[in-house]
């Protein structure tokens, strides 16, 4: 018997047509995803007919003393040309002008010795000079040669490439190259970022007084008698511990990019007509001491007390600010010279006010409801066994205190003790701003130092606080108990 063959059902066949279809499915999904990536990444990086055959080149092999001249077109700011006069550059047009010589030295590396890498020809650039970012305003210089030679480079966008690199182009040539980033980096600057900067983080140690004058109001603080204290517009114990962070600040203190004199800018433009905030830092007579090569001493030079005023402008993108310091107008940032925007006078009144150490203390009078009392302090020298003076670890005399209360001798180690914790009596908190004293208060305490007066008095607040007055003036509220434990 012949087998019998038997006919495929037309359920096999939508079998088949199915399967097919789905591999067309496939096949079209796969063509459009190649095509979606390919233009993703065009649009990131510009397509080329072909890499150079050869694609490394030196574009300028000269010495520096080959560049007579440049000019630097920097987006934005005003272009400027540096001249060559003698072994050194100067500005065209101000030859006055200070420059950072190092930071020319570097444009000038880079105008007389320049290597690339050649990408191809603008022509094959899907979107032309644009896509590169060379399109109607970016970076370019010009520098001219003594054999008369010149070289326009136009700089354009990061390449994305494996090694960093940027976009670069000749003027009057339609080949498209790659240069390292740092190039870019070492010549494209406005004109005020190669003016030297004047050194301003000087010594804190010389700082005799703050002055801070803001629009609608003031503050000054001063160092007297070795006392700092808030003088205006209130007498108030200045913060030890703020006064020490404020000089930590001083000495980091530094102008970020000059910007022009004074004289030739509209300060309005800068928020330097009526400025934001003044503040003026006084310094002390100082002498400067040179050493001799031989180790001796050698000559010195006496500094008169002087002043320096910073003006604060408008802001430069949260990151910084204009300011007008010594004539000129400058940049600076946030991070270096921020603190002069933030200097608060509530930051500056401590809120330990007993800042006089006994040693420097002649009297203390307390007064409360019970009873009036005067105590005298008095330093004596302190005597060794063997009768000789005692010094303490750098050679100085060493002093102790003989206490007397209304006339009578009252013990050392007791008021010691005591005093001590007067002058770690810190406020707890901060009273209410309409808060004012009134009636008379429960505790008053009265220092005399040498060079210095301070009344401190207590007043009723709450049912387990006391209001702090300073001079008068009441900001701090502080534990009853903590009054009540001091037994003066």
């Amino acid at each position: 018997m012949q087998p019998v063959r038997k006919r495929a059902s037309s359920g096999s066949h939508r079998h088949i047509r199915l399967y097919t279809a789905l591999g067309l499915i496939l096949v079209l999904s796969a063509i459009l995803i190649s095509l979606y990536l390919r233009d993703r990444d065009s649009s990131k990086a510009p397509s080329m007919a072909a890499l150079h055959e050869d694609p490394h080149v030196t574009l300028i092999g000269k010495t520096p003393e080959d560049l007579t001249a440049f000019e630097v077109f920097p987006p934005g700011h005003a272009s400027f040309r540096l001249i060559r006069v003698g072994s050194g550059y100067q500005l065209a047009d101000d030859p006055a002008f200070p420059l950072n010589t190092y930071m020319v030295d570097q444009m000038v590396q880079d105008l007389t010795t320049l290597d690339a890498q050649i990408v191809g020809d603008v022509a094959d650039v899907t979107g032309g000079t644009d896509a590169l970012g060379l399109g109607e305003e970016h970076f370019h210089v010009s520098a001219e040669y003594a054999d008369g030679s010149s070289r326009t480079l136009h700089f354009g966008r990061a390449s994305y490439s494996e090694i960093p690199s940027d976009y670069m182009m000749l003027s009057g040539d339609s080949t498209v190259y790659t240069v390292s980033p740092q190039i870019r980096s070492n010549l494209d600057f406005p004109l005020g970022a190669l003016r030297p900067l004047p050194r301003i983080n000087f010594n804190s140690d010389l700082l005799d007084a703050l002055e801070v004058q803001d629009q609608d109001r003031y503050f000054e603080l001063a160092l007297d008698n070795g006392f700092w204290l808030v003088t205006s517009p209130l007498s108030y114990p200045a913060d030890l511990w703020k006064i020490a962070e404020i000089k930590k600040d001083i000495e980091t203190m530094r102008l970020a990019v000059y910007v022009g004199r004074a004289e030739a800018l509209d300060l309005a433009a800068y928020g330097l007509s009526q400025p934001v905030r003044q503040v003026t830092f006084h310094l002390g007579e100082s002498i400067i001491l040179t050493q001799a090569e031989d180790g001796q001493s050698g000559n010195t030079q006496e500094v008169d007390a002087q002043s320096l005023r910073f003006s604060i402008g408008s802001e430069i993108g949260r990151v910084g600010f204009y300011c007008l310091y010594d004539g000129a107008v400058y940049q600076a940032s946030y991070a270096s010279m921020g603190f002069l925007t933030t200097l608060d006078l509530f930051g500056f009144l401590a809120a330990k006010p007993v800042i006089i150490p006994i040693n420097r203390l002649l009297s203390l009078q307390v007064e409360d409801a019970a009873n009036h009392r005067i105590y005298q302090v008095e330093l004596v020298e302190r005597i060794e066994k063997n009768n000789a003076l005692a010094l303490d670890e750098e050679g100085r005399q060493l002093y102790d205190p003989v206490i007397s209360m209304n006339g009578a001798e009252f013990d050392q180690d007791t008021f010691v003790q005591e005093y001590l914790k007067l002058v770690d009596l810190a406020g707890q908190g901060r009273l209410p701003g309409d808060y004012t004293t009134t009636g008379a208060p429960v505790t008053r305490f009265g220092f005399t130092a040498d060079g210095m007066r301070l009344d401190l008095a207590f007043y009723p607040f709450d049912a387990l606080h006391l209001a702090m007055a300073v001079n008068g003036q009441a900001y701090w509220y502080v534990p009853q108990q903590a009054v009540a434990d001091i037994a003066l």
